[in-house]
This record gives C-alpha cells, structure tokens and sequence, in this order.
C-alpha cells in the first residue's frame, strides 16, 4: 500500500503520526499528572471536610458532656438528694434546650428520675442499662454508641457520669441526644449528589448514614467486595458497580469511644475533569492533525515542485523522445538545487556522449561502406581467379594426359631411334618442371581460397555491425 503513495503522501501521512504520536504522548503523560493531581487534592479535599466535620461533631458533643458534668457537679452538691431536689435539678432550661431528656438511676434503690417525664416499661432497671454500667466501669464520663430508647424507641445517644455525693456514690446521671443534629450535620456534604457522609465506629460499626437500612451494620456488609480499612486516609472500593474513594477522620475528644468521620465520593465524578481534558485532547489533535496536512500539503505542493519538474523531464528522457538540451531551472541553494544541478551536468553529459556516439556511427558507416565496395571488389576478383583457376586446371589435366601419352610414345619409339633419347630426357624435365609449376599454381590457389573466406567471414561481421547500426 505505501508503494502505491507518492513521496509527498507519504510525508503527509508521517506528519499526521508524529503529530498523534506527539499529542499521544501529551495526553497519556498530562493525563497521568492531571489524575495525580486530582488524586492529591481529591485527598487533600476530604481531608480538609472530614476534619472540619469531624470538629465540628466533637464541638458539638463536648458542649452536652461539659452540661452532663455541670448536672453531676449540682447532684453531688445537694444537701438532701431526693426525688424532688434531684427533679428541681433536671428541670433546668438549659438541659431541655440540649437534651431529649436527662435522669438520673440511683444506685441504692434504682430509682429513676426523668425529665422531661416519661413513663418506662414495668419493672426498668436503669442500673442494667449500658450507659449505667459502662460510666460505673469507666468512673467517668463515656458516650455511648446510638441505641433504642427503652421509652420511646427513637434510636438516641446518651452521655453518662457517675455521681458521688458526700463520697458515696449516688448514681449515674445521663443526658439523651436525639442524632438529628449529627444527621443534619452528615447529611450537608452531598457533593452536589456525588457523595455522603457517614459516621462508623473504630470496630467498624455503622452509627449514622443516609441510607436507614445500613445503621448499626458493619462495613463489611456495607461494602462486600472488600470494606476499607478504618485508618486516616484515602481508600478506593468498589460499591454497586462504581468506584469510590472514602476517607475516615476520627472525631477527637470523645470519651470511651473513637468515632470516624467517612467521607464517600464517587471516583468518576472526582475525575470527571479529566474526562472532559481528554475529550479536548482528542478533539484538538484532530484539529492540529487536519490543520498541518493542509499547510504542509500546500507547503510541500510548492518545495516539492522542482523534484516534479526533474521527474517529468527524466520521464521525457525514458520514453526516447526527451529533448536532452532541456534543462531545468534552478531557483535556490538546498538540496533540491543541487539535484537540479547535478541532473543538468547529467543530461549535459550524455548529450555529449549522444553527440560524440552520432560523429561515429557516420564515420563507421563511411567505413563500412568502404569495406562493403572492398568486399564486392574481392568478391569479383575471387569469381575471376576461380575460372581461371579451373582454366589451368582443365590445362594441366589436359597435359597430364598428352605426357602419359607422349611417355608411351617415346617408349615405343626408343627402339626405333637412339638419338630420340636425348629428346624423350628432354621432355621429361619440360613434363617434370610443369608438374612442379602445376604444384605451386595449387598451393597459391589454396592459399587465395583462404584468404577470400576470411575475406567472406569479416565481410559478414560488417554487415552485422552495419545492420546494429541501421537498426
């Protein structure tokens, strides 16, 4: 396929890679500190809420554990501490302002004092209660984690202390809390619906959460692919589908509890941001992709036209009709002048060989015409020599034959004549001499047939040399 493209559209399509290499690169690295980025202040964020959150509950709470201790302190100053000083006490505005209700279980006969006044369940023992016995165990002040109310079934948080009158202990004085406040208090950080707020125990116990169904379960329950652990910090879990970051601040100050702030905010919303930088991202390398094609095409249109101008004449060239005096202009210094320069110093040459191989062939035809007149000449000589060859021949096989008879002759006249001896010795060496010469008439003529084929065979060659340069 990239054969088939021409070398600007292949500089074009490299172009468009290194720039979608490039802004890759810019996005996936700019993308990985953005998500840094993010994940820091995402941390930095919860961080800040949870422990504003966090002091904001504990300002809260130590406001009603300094009422309980003032209640504890004005029980344990009265002078008689019975049922009606002690309901004098409970009665105070500023208890009814802050509490659902505060009492008092006494130790010695389980009495329990209640105001604002509520009937209890047949046979209520305050001294079995939790907030009893644990501010017994702990002798001082404790918060206890939410429960039901034995009167009211209204899910509470209670505040208790122990009270020693005279040195002996009187009881334990306690102050109920409704958790609207603490839910009001949870319940302001939706991050615009993209999260919540709840508050956990340190033994993972869920006391307050939007969701009703999930109070006083465990976190393990809450999340069942994997709870987070309740330490300070950022987590990452997974819930319904979707990622979530939860952070845990713990609410300082609280006596015989540790309490946790979580913070839970959706991780895609968190990163949404980055959604939006990567879809900017792929939309201005797409803009930046187009935008350098269509310069550079231009571009290239107008660096690239020499290099056109060389290949359409060097296609002139290659076709055998290319006018090779033409020569191409050179407009400047770089690399595609000097490829211009170097193409006509090219051109120029072989002109000059085309010349110089022209002013040949003419002379070699000159010559091989010659050659050609030559070889016609020898050719006649040759036929001419042939016939007489064959002349002498005919002679010497006509003499042969008047010497055979001439020899019988002069055999048979040697008895008839002594004296023609002399003459018969004679005709023998005339005989013997015209043999000799018939011999070396032979030998010439052989030696002549000899030279004439060469003759025929380079007078071939010439005309093949002639027909390749006619052709």
């Amino acid at each position: 396929m990239l054969r088939s493209l021409s070398f600007a559209k292949k500089i074009l399509l490299a172009a468009a890679l290194v720039v979608v290499f490039a802004f890759s690169c810019f996005i996936l690295y700019n993308d990985y500190r953005q998500r840094e980025a993010v994940r820091t202040d995402t941390e930095n964020y919860l961080g800040e809420i949870g422990t504003l959150t966090a002091s904001n509950i504990q300002s809260w709470l130590e406001g009603r554990m300094h009422l309980v201790e003032g209640l504890a302190s004005q029980l344990a100053l009265l002078d008689q501490p019975d049922e009606a000083n002690i309901a004098r006490q409970l009665e105070q505005p500023v208890f009814s302002r802050n509490f659902a209700s505060v009492y008092l279980g006494e130790a010695a006969s389980g009495t329990f004092t209640m105001r604002p006044y509520d009937a209890m369940p047949e046979g209520y023992d305050p001294r079995t209660r939790a907030w009893y016995k644990d501010a017994l165990a702990a002798d001082r002040l404790i918060v206890t984690e939410p429960f039901v109310d034995a009167g009211t079934g209204e899910q509470i948080l209670a505040m208790s202390l122990p009270v020693r009158h005279a040195g002996q202990l009187l009881g334990v004085a306690a102050g109920d809390m409704k958790l609207e406040t603490l839910t009001a208090i949870l319940n302001s950080l939706k991050f615009d619906g993209a999260g919540y707020a709840f508050l956990v125990s340190d033994a993972g116990k869920i006391l307050l959460h939007p969701d009703s169904g999930l109070v006083l379960k465990t976190l393990a329950e809450a999340y069942p692919k994997g709870a987070p652990n309740i330490v300070p910090g950022v987590h990452e879990v997974e819930l319904d589908g979707r990622s979530q970051f939860v952070s845990f601040t713990p609410v300082k100050g609280l006596p015989g509890v540790t309490w946790y702030v979580a913070l839970v905010l959706d991780r895609d919303t968190a990163y949404s941001m980055l959604s939006e930088f990567r879809t900017s991202a792929i939309v201005a390398t797409l803009i930046a992709v187009v935008g350098i094609m269509l310069l550079l095409g231009m571009l290239i249109r107008v660096l690239m036209q020499p290099l056109t101008d060389m290949g359409r004449a060097m296609q002139d060239i290659a076709q055998g009709e290319g006018d090779l005096t033409k020569r191409l202009k050179v407009t400047s210094n770089d690399e595609f002048g000097t490829l211009a320069n170097a193409f006509n110093r090219f051109v120029e040459r072989i002109h000059e060989s085309i010349r110089e191989v022209a002013g040949t062939a003419r002379q070699l035809h000159d010559v091989a015409q010659l050659v050609v007149n030559a070889s016609n000449s020898s050719m006649a000589n040759s036929d001419e020599q042939s016939n007489r060859t064959n002349s002498v021949a005919a002679a010497i096989n006509e003499l042969g034959a008047a010497a055979q008879e001439i020899a019988r002759n002069a055999a048979d006249a040697s008895h008839h004549a002594s004296d023609a001896n002399h003459q018969a010795e004679d005709g023998k060496q005339v005989v013997e001499q015209t043999i000799r010469a018939m011999n070396e008439l032979s030998e010439k003529i052989s030696a002549s047939c000899a030279n004439i084929e060469a003759l025929n065979s380079r007078t071939v060659n010439i005309g093949q040399i002639l027909e390749v340069i006619k052709g």
